[in-house]
């Protein structure tokens, strides 16, 4: 077997190598990354009118949709459970400040996808993504000897769900923290909501991601063609 190359593959796959020849994965600190949530809005319900091996295969075909484009990001899926998908950027690779733009952009293609995703057994249906998205300190490692996960802890972790949680069905719901980090950068739209009970953490002014400024023809864009969405995102689930 020949030697694994760090240079060539970077951290995040040493982990696994080093998992592979069974040696300690040390907990690291990670200063600043963001974190991205998502459900699926009206969940509970759909499994309830759906077989088992229904919501499998449509699982399966979103996760297969979330993960294609997730590659073309430098960001890492953390762990899917059941509806709910985590991905984060900034870590085991560090990457300055980019990781709030890769998730950013990441959260608006996954946002687009879900528009003409078709759930095989209900095709005159929609899922209704809820994203949320922080940024924040966090500490990575593994934890457990069977089955072991590549884990995130700290209140950054907490507080990214909360964004989530508390989010409206097709919407980004961004921190302040995260905005601030997206404003740095330039090129996004973010529009205020407004003041936000978070458990946890009392009232946060939080804002929704809306656009990708437009910097080129393949951009994402806020249009009329978005009226639809912002109708659905106030339909009870």
């Amino acid at each position: 077997m020949s030697m694994y190359d760090v240079s060539k593959y970077g951290h995040r796959r040493s982990v696994a190598v080093q998992l592979m020849y069974g040696e300690m994965v040390q907990a690291e600190k990670f200063e600043c990354v963001t974190i991205y949530y998502s459900d699926i809005c009206g969940f509970t319900g759909l499994c309830a009118e759906s077989t088992p091996m229904q919501v499998v295969d449509m699982l399966n075909d979103l996760y297969t949709t979330f993960d294609s484009i997730a590659d073309t990001f430098d960001v890492y899926k953390v762990e899917t459970i059941g509806d709910a998908y985590m991905v984060v950027s900034g870590l085991p690779l560090r990457n300055g400040d980019a990781h709030a733009g890769a998730i950013a952009s990441m959260s608006l293609h996954l946002l687009n996808a879900i528009k003409g995703f078709t759930i095989k057994h209900r095709p005159n249906e929609r899922l209704k993504l809820r994203i949320g998205i922080h940024t924040g300190p966090v500490v990575a490692g593994v934890v457990g000897l069977k089955m072991p996960r590549y884990c995130l802890f700290g209140d950054t972790v907490n507080t990214a769900s909360r964004m989530e949680s508390t989010g409206i069905a097709f919407t980004i719901h961004c921190s302040p923290q995260c905005r601030e980090l997206l404003d740095r950068d330039g090129g996004y739209l973010l529009e205020p909501r407004g003041p936000v009970s978070v458990k946890g953490k009392g009232e946060m002014f939080t804002y929704f991601l809306v656009a990708k400024c437009p910097d080129n023809n393949n951009s994402l864009l806020h249009t009329k063609e978005d009226e639809e969405e912002k109708k659905l995102r106030f339909r009870p689930d």
